[in-house]
């Protein structure tokens, strides 16, 4: 099975319900590649990224799940 083709900004979210913001931040890079125009996609990797070198790898990702930018 090809993992590439289940890449969504949903299985991002459930990671980072999990607590795997580096997962899902990887999953939004992925994303990009496919639709390098895509500023939602941007938007959400760039806020996730910021919270993870604000708030350390696993605290703060609650707050970036609530902010629903689609």
């Amino acid at each position: 099975m090809d993992h590439q083709n289940i890449l969504s900004p949903t299985l991002a979210d459930i990671y980072l319900q999990q607590g795997y913001i580096e997962t899902a931040i990887g999953i939004y890079d992925e994303l990009i590649r496919k639709e390098p125009s895509n500023d939602v996609y941007r938007q959400r990797r760039a806020a996730l990224k910021k919270e993870l070198k604000a708030k350390g790898k696993t605290t703060g990702f609650k707050k970036v799940l609530k902010k629903k930018i689609w």
